[in-house]
């Protein structure tokens, strides 16, 4: 007799708010071992499916929680500062979640499915299924790994110590694995002494420098002008944006003085000679950071840039990793109608080169990365060995009132850990702050403050591990699971 779909909902119910659940085990809050628990309700219910397609109807369920919950302020650049009616945004949000859940979906289709013995499923085939799809989401389509799992657990639990090895989604695999042990057979202490294990290593891995110190410190100043959204294009408030970064610059006094995202709303072409004359004499000597739109050869042609203003030369980062559908258009075809609905400026970037200089400012070989990109840990080693400091640029203005901000400074300690060197973040709104190489949060501004954070940031040479192999070793890692699985389920 088939199995009624209303008895299943109280189960798919739950599945979805321990997925939502999982929210706080990101920043602000860093309770971590919340996405222990999140997880280890995916799993089990995975293991107790009584088929693959009912374990990838829980995964979605789990999936729709989990990503309504971290992405939902997507929803606030759509309708409050893109014009998108209410409805409209709030369904996208939802598809856009929904899509995103298609991935533990398949995990759970694929953690059932996979031929394994019963006493393996649990403790390695749903955790690898599940850490391989998550990564392909990070990959698909330009990828978006937001909200990774292994993320929530640094820099802050014993997991951080082995970010510089294997990187976030190394710790995510260790995190999935350890999960799977007592999830699959919850009554062994055999499986407990490797979760302990697992830990009290990675306890022993924090206390490793993996970098080294260069010179002595530099004095950095980061520029948070808090301008809304909604005034930061208006030509109307053209001149009091201008206005509010050269008085920020002049208050400076950092060897270093970094402006965020698109801090001078118009391409360069376009500014005023007079406003980036003032601009060099506010840092005389000093060296002066500012993104800036650039306009290329062509009409349809510009770029989300940094450029460091005072160096003879102005060297110049251009974005690489665009954000789909905040600044390029996938497949217009099918999404270009979105458009006639929002109100987004600048929303057909062009990309720069994959790998690009640091600045070179005195001792400080400054690498750039802009807003979104340093979500991507394989991405931002490109810059090293040679790159000693990095920095993001941003502008989450776009997110405003949500925990967007804080989440996504999570992901920049993260590349700091991975990196092994210090991470400065100049942002609009927030959160700006300085993270050293542990990936810790040395100091910070408030959100949705006009303020300058100051404080001095160290150059490291040398590379992690991580920053040698890049996510090859997880890779292998999950390649080598899937293989010993197979092996485990031939043998009589």
């Amino acid at each position: 007799m088939p199995y009624p779909a209303w008895r299943a909902a109280p189960l798919h119910l739950g599945l979805a708010a321990c997925g939502a659940a999982s929210v706080f085990s990101f920043a602000p809050w860093y309770w971590a071992p919340l996405m222990w628990l999140s997880l280890a309700a995916l799993f089990a219910a995975i293991g107790h499916a009584p088929s693959p397609r009912h374990a990838a109807w829980r995964g979605l369920s789990w999936g729709l929680g989990y990503f309504l919950a971290n992405v939902h302020w997507v929803f606030i650049s759509m309708h409050t500062y893109g014009g998108m009616p209410a409805w409209m945004a709030a369904g996208c949000t939802l598809l856009f979640a929904l899509y995103l859940a298609l991935f533990p979906a398949l995990a759970g289709w694929l953690g059932r499915r996979w031929p394994a013995r019963d006493a393996w499923r649990g403790a390695l085939v749903i955790p690898l299924a599940f850490c391989a799809t998550e990564y392909l989401r990070g990959w698909l389509f330009t990828g978006f790994p937001w909200a990774v799992s292994g993320t929530s657990q640094l820099p802050y639990t014993p997991l951080a110590g082995y970010a510089p090895l294997i990187g976030a989604w190394g710790a995510g695999l260790l995190l999935a694995l350890c999960v799977g042990q007592v999830v699959g057979a919850p009554r062994q202490p055999k499986r407990w002494a490797a979760v302990a294990a697992t830990w009290l290593l990675g306890l022993g891995l924090q206390q490793v420098d993996w970098t080294t110190p260069q010179g002595e410190p530099v004095s950095v100043s980061l520029a948070q002008g808090n301008i809304p959204q909604d005034m930061k294009w208006d030509q109307a408030h053209f001149v009091d944006n201008l206005r509010t970064y050269l008085w920020l610059t002049r208050e400076a006094k950092g060897e270093i003085v970094v402006l965020p995202e698109t801090a001078i709303p118009a391409f360069l072409n376009d500014i005023p000679d007079w406003y980036l004359d003032e601009l060099r004499q506010a840092v005389g000597k000093r060296h002066l950071v500012s993104g800036v739109p650039i306009m290329g050869q062509r009409d349809d042609e510009y770029y989300n840039s940094v450029m460091a203003i005072t160096e003879p030369k102005q060297a110049v980062y251009s974005k690489h990793h665009l954000v789909p559908f905040g600044e390029f258009v996938p497949v217009p075809t099918l999404f270009g109608w979105m458009y006639q609905f929002l109100d987004m400026p600048l929303s057909g970037f062009s990309r720069g080169a994959p790998k690009q200089p640091p600045f070179v400012l005195g001792p400080t070989r400054l690498a750039a990365n802009i807003c979104y990109e340093d979500v991507f840990g394989r991405e931002i080693i490109r810059a090293l060995p040679e790159a000693t400091m990095l920095v993001n640029v941003s502008n989450l203005a776009w997110f405003d009132g949500s925990w967007a901000a804080a989440q996504h400074a999570q992901m920049s300690q993260a590349r700091a850990l991975e990196t092994g060197r210090y991470m400065l973040r100049a942002t609009n709104t927030g959160l700006t702050a300085i993270i050293d190489q542990k990936g810790r949060l040395l100091a910070s501004l408030p959100p949705m403050k006009k303020a300058l954070l100051e404080g001095r940031a160290r150059n490291f040479t040398g590379l992690t591990p991580y920053a040698r192999l890049g996510d090859w070793v997880f890779l292998l890692a999950l390649a080598a699971g899937f293989a010993l699985s197979l092996a485990l389920a031939r043998r009589v």
